[in-house]
């Protein structure tokens, strides 16, 4: 497999360090978030993730303004005259025999990389002097070469394979103030404008494979609009309707360099087009050793079909892993189980492929979940059963076909239980909002602090179990994922 030879020696831990403004524009809207021309009273933009572990003194500083057209380079075109294979678009991660990850990655660049900017250079340096901020290590092994095949799928810039990088540091669980989750930092309205679930049993945006899928057809929907890639890249971060508004003032020929963005867009681009810099030409910028080891297979992974809703326990048991590894590969998952409704697939590692598909498939149906049958007691709601089982209102309709919420005394209801102790779940499953010990409905008048000190948990564990900014603000009704102590 061409991908097989990436980035071996990139080692690091932590988030990509990356300032707030200080001064947030008016404007500005979460990452990924679509503003249509017309939209009034929009939100403020999302700062790309912070590295909480380190140090942002020798961060670059703001870019500098400087109105210069940026021009791509040949967009039809395949691999540059000096490729060691002449490739198209379409297959250039595609041939091992004949050229490398990295080289074939080189090779699909396409994109003016801006490095005589000042303010492209200056991100070069940063990154140059510490190459662990690209990503770590285990990520960039597990998740770049799969991203990469498909966004050479589709014959788009390679520049495009480096976006989650700079988005998450290729982190699943990266969770930005403004509520954006995943690689690709979708916040809720864009990811499920693009067909990601988030409900109680997975959240979407986390799915490596659903979210790269999503996040690639809105740069497409963004490049169709703007015809220019650095354009689509800055309506992916500031929002579509702005980038509009902002050529409008431009005038019809201004490209990126041209228009008037917030700081965070500026530096968002600059810092793309300097990790694209860095893997075009490592050892121009003295990263050579850090990207080195290239000929080693690195961890991959395949998605298998389970055949429907499965215990996780009961998978890892066929596939003779540890639930652990289920979690780890699967980080989409919430809960002990799949989603009833699909998909039904895991990820598994590629080596093991044709071994998981099988074990999976074999795993009766009367053990791929454990059911009990529930009384229903004269006044007993659903919503009661559901917490008494640590299950949702939704899973207990589904399991039982029901029209709406409302049972009746004496009747019974099937409800799916985990295999092991939920605790043993809770243990392996992220982030915080898959661990829920019950649920709680907001009120008029409540506030997180209130929540929070009533249910005997610190605020932040309560916000970070319902992925609620420090800006956000709870409506009457809200559901809260009451987390374990």
């Amino acid at each position: 497999m061409a991908l097989c030879a990436l980035i071996l020696g990139v080692a690091g831990c932590g988030t990509l360090t990356v300032e707030a403004p200080a001064d947030v524009h008016a404007e500005s809207a979460p990452i990924g978030e679509p503003v249509p021309d017309n939209t009034r009273g929009e939100a403020r933009a999302d700062a790309m993730p912070v590295d909480e572990a380190s140090t942002t003194t020798d961060a670059p500083a703001a870019p500098t303004s400087d109105p210069q057209l940026v021009e791509t380079v040949g967009s039809s075109s395949g691999a540059p005259e000096s490729a060691p294979v002449e490739l198209d678009d379409s297959t250039a991660f595609q041939e091992p025999a004949t050229i490398g990850f990295l080289e074939g990655l080189q090779d699909s660049f396409r994109l003016d990389h801006s490095v005589d900017r000042k303010s492209v250079a200056r991100e070069i340096a940063w990154v140059s002097r510490r190459p662990d901020r690209l990503a770590r290590r285990d990520r960039l092994l597990e998740y770049l070469p799969y991203v990469c095949e498909k966004v050479a799928d589709r014959g788009m810039p390679g520049e495009i394979c480096l976006l989650p990088i700079v988005e998450s540091r290729l982190d699943p669980f990266a969770f930005s103030p403004g509520g954006a989750v995943g690689i690709w930092q979708f916040i809720p309205a864009t990811a499920r404008r693009f067909g990601l679930k988030i409900d109680w049993w997975v959240d979407e945006r986390r799915d490596v494979v659903l979210a790269t899928d999503a996040a690639l057809d809105y740069l497409e929907e963004l490049h169709d609009r703007f015809g220019d890639w650095l354009l689509a890249l800055a309506g992916y971060n500031w929002g579509e309707g702005r980038v509009s508004r902002a050529l409008r003032r431009a005038g019809p020929d201004a490209g990126f360099f041209d228009i008037k963005v917030p700081r965070e867009t500026s530096r968002y681009v600059d810092r793309l087009l300097a990790y694209s810099a860095i893997f075009a030409d490592p050892a121009k910028f003295g990263v050579e050793h850090a990207l080195s080891d290239l000929a080693a297979t690195p961890l991959a992974f395949a998605v298998v079909e389970t055949g429907g809703q499965v215990d996780l326990a009961r998978a890892a048991e066929a596939l003779g892993c540890d639930l652990d590894e289920i979690y780890r590969r699967n980080p989409a998952l919430n809960r002990w189980a799949t989603h009833p409704k699909g998909p039904h697939r895991l990820l598994v590692s590629a080596a093991s492929e044709s071994t998981a598909a099988k074990a999976l498939a074999e795993i009766p149906e009367k053990d791929r979940l454990t059911w009990e049958r529930h009384l229903v007691v004269e006044g007993e709601t659903l919503s009661e059963i559901a917490l008494a089982y640590r299950s949702s209102v939704e899973t207990l309709r589904h399991a039982n076909r029901l029209p709406s919420t409302l049972i009746r005394a004496g009747d019974y209801l099937l409800v799916p239980t985990s295999h092991r102790p939920l605790e043993q779940y809770a243990r392996y499953s992220r982030p915080a909002a898959g661990r829920s010990a019950g649920v709680y409905v907001v009120k008029a008048g409540d506030t997180i602090w209130d929540i929070a000190r009533a249910l005997g948990l610190k605020r932040r564990a309560l916000m970070a179990a319902n992925q609620i900014g420090p800006k956000d603000i709870l409506r009457i009704g809200q559901r809260l994922s009451i987390p374990f102590p």
